[in-house]
């Protein structure tokens, strides 16, 4: 009797599974040809994708439940039903450039229709507002080659100071037919400060994120409402758009570095590592962790500029250096430091490199 009545239970477990499969199929089937806009209030499911640093990974937020996202998706299953699935290119303390690196790296998701892009406030560190707006560009365009019918948000993130940044992500959106959203607005409006709105001034808290997930959700009414078409691909905005990023590994001289795993590491100052390489962007592909070194670069035997490998935790990070350099022969040497970075409280003082990331032409 109690074999019949396990019998009957799996059965029944597995014809449910079924059902709620065909159905999720049934409903993608019947759904496929709307967009994001008209599959949102009709309560159809979407799948989105969130492209970002610190603040597109909700980093500050108190628990789970409190990141961006996670209300968002609890808000859009209040205002129709519609559930949104979840799909993450993040890194903190990433630029444009990194981002664009992951994605071109990272699997291809199925049926995206939502893409959010959230960059801006550490480019500022380390590239110009014309090079921010190069690989802004190029990263919308990637993620369109993906993803052509995804529509695309922008979002211009809370603690962006320099107006030069935020007004390259409007431009650049605007071009492209993506929907920029500066949070700065209802932060300021709020009229809450920042200290209780963020966990450090810069990352939002809960709260902080209540006012993306609340923002974002009324960007999607009113666009549900004016029925605007969604990003598309148009002639780009800024340069020679026609690359793809690639990693090169082969060194051509050094002094010091040792090699374990494929890694090229140096712990003492003075060390170098060279490499040559042609085209107009560079990048590194370098270990940042508790550990990290600083190290200054040159191209050319030129001075560009002075990296910080350090980073609370060990990561393999994709590191800008420099772009609209000739197409090159070019010569980048990567020389250990003395000084440690000012987070840097240990007594070591580690540089890891395993490859540089340089610009290749897209055949036309």
């Amino acid at each position: 009797m109690k074999s019949n009545a396990k019998k009957f239970f799996s059965l029944f477990l597995l014809t449910a599974a079924v059902i709620s499969f065909l159905a999720i199929q049934s409903e993608h089937y019947l759904s496929e040809d709307l967009g994001v806009y008209e599959k949102i209030a009709n309560g159809s499911s979407i799948n989105y994708l969130v492209i970002g640093d610190s603040i597109g990974r909700s980093a500050g937020a108190e628990r789970k439940d409190l990141r961006w996202y996670s209300q968002l998706e609890v808000l859009l299953k209040d205002f129709s039903g519609s559930r949104a699935r979840r799909n993450m290119v993040v890194q903190s303390g990433a630029t444009a450039f990194e981002g664009l690196y992951k994605l071109q790296r990272a699997p291809k998701f199925r049926d995206i229709d939502l893409i959010f892009i959230v960059f801006g406030e550490n480019d500022r560190k380390y590239m110009n507002p014309e090079e921010f707006t190069f690989f802004y560009e190029k990263l919308i365009r990637k993620a369109k080659e993906r993803y052509p019918g995804s529509e695309i948000i922008t979002i211009i993130e809370n603690p962006l100071k320099q107006e030069q940044y935020a007004d390259a992500i409007k431009r650049v959106s605007f071009h492209y037919g993506a929907k920029p959203l500066d949070m700065r607005i209802p932060f300021k409006e709020s009229g809450l400060l920042t200290e209780q709105l963020t966990t450090d001034m810069v990352h939002p808290n809960g709260k902080g994120y209540q006012l993306y997930a609340f923002s974002i959700l009324e960007l999607i009414k009113n666009n549900i409402h004016e029925k605007p078409e969604i990003a598309k691909l148009a002639a780009p905005l800024t340069g020679n758009q026609a690359f793809s990023l690639s990693e090169k590994k082969n060194f051509t001289a050094r002094t010091g570095f040792l090699t374990e795993n494929g890694i090229n590491i140096s712990k003492r100052s003075g060390d170098y590592l060279e490499y040559e390489f042609d085209g107009s962007i560079l990048g590194v592909t370098a270990i940042r962790s508790q550990f990290g070194g600083m190290m200054k670069v040159y191209i050319d035997g030129e001075y560009v500029r002075t990296v910080s490998t350090w980073w609370p935790f060990s990561r393999e990070r994709y590191l800008y250096i420099a772009s609209g350099l000739d197409s090159g022969p070019h010569t980048v040497r990567f020389e250990a430091m003395n000084e440690a970075s000012a987070y840097n409280k240990s007594d070591k003082s580690i540089i890891q490199i395993s490859s540089i990331i340089v610009s290749v032409e897209e055949e036309k």
